[in-house]
């Protein structure tokens, strides 16, 4: 069966996206990565985006899937991008782009797959428990990212994401000051790095490059959310542009803070799923 990966394309005028949908339809009959077209930025597996709209570059910024994004156009691109092709635009380039990143990032399932393999009993392991949440069941070839570096010279900040981070049953190590977070990264693998800007010592976007340059057991660079103070389009664009995967401000926002979780962490919503029922 092939595998479907759905895109989303932001950005671009009415005339280029409707020619790129065109031709995504076209080979979806034929090839052998069949592409559904999404209308919705953050339901989608892939994205194409239009570097040369500041605009499109911070919406796929602000969702947190520059990885899983092809941008087209622009002087330069996020570090963290997954592919930057240049203008003019090229079709099959951008599909031969999304060809070899969905080769590296199978399809998120849907809803109803998610329940079927959380039913499922076949090839499953056991994660520890954590305070709140149901214990984990992991399909065969899934890898979580459960070790946790959080950088911030701000005591209550490092307090507050260790206890909520640990009570997501992820394992936490704690840094305060970017060169401190990056020995760390030299000794041990982290999934994510929680960075706050501003920090003493190394310039937290030069710092955030060389966090990157850390692979993960997976062999893949782990994931960078930015810490901010503040949440204007200029430090966003700056963030994203070093490489940072995802932006939280402060005070922290439980909320946004598991959305970016489960955004990254593809296990997350499958492995820790409230127990406690939900009142009316």
């Amino acid at each position: 069966m092939i595998p479907t990966h759905r895109v989303a394309f932001v950005g671009f005028t009415p005339f280029e996206r409707s020619t790129l949908e065109s031709y995504f339809r076209l080979a979806a009959a034929r090839d052998s990565h069949a592409y559904e077209l999404c209308p919705d930025l953050h339901d989608s597996d892939l994205v194409v985006a239009d570097a040369e709209q500041p605009e499109a570059v911070l919406a796929v910024g602000r969702a947190g899937r520059m990885r899983d994004a092809v941008l087209i156009g622009g002087p330069s691109a996020p570090a963290s991008v997954g592919a930057h092709l240049a203008r003019p635009i090229d079709a099959l380039q951008i599909k031969r782009a999304l060809d070899a990143m969905a080769l590296r990032r199978p399809p998120r399932p849907s809803g109803r797959a998610r329940q079927q393999a959380a039913d499922s009993t076949q090839r499953v392991g056991d994660f520890r428990t954590s305070h709140g949440f149901s214990n984990s069941v992991m399909v065969e070839g899934e890898l979580r990212l459960d070790e946790v570096l959080v950088v911030s010279a701000s005591p209550a900040e490092r307090s507050v994401l260790h206890d909520l981070l640990s009570r997501c049953g992820y394992g936490v190590t704690l840094a305060r000051s970017t060169e401190h977070a990056i020995r760390l990264c030299d000794e041990q693998s982290y999934g994510f790095v929680f960075l706050g800007l501003g920090q003493d010592g190394i310039d937290s976007y030069q710092a955030c490059r060389r966090i990157r340059r850390h692979p993960t057991a997976a062999g893949i660079a782990p994931v960078v959310v930015a810490l901010a103070h503040r949440s204007g389009a200029v430090d966003r664009i700056r963030a994203t542009f070093a490489g940072c995967d995802a932006y939280l401000t402060t005070p922290l926002d439980e909320g946004e803070l598991v959305r970016i979780l489960a955004q990254h962490d593809r296990t997350f919503e499958r492995v820790f799923e409230p127990t406690a029922p939900i009142q009316p």
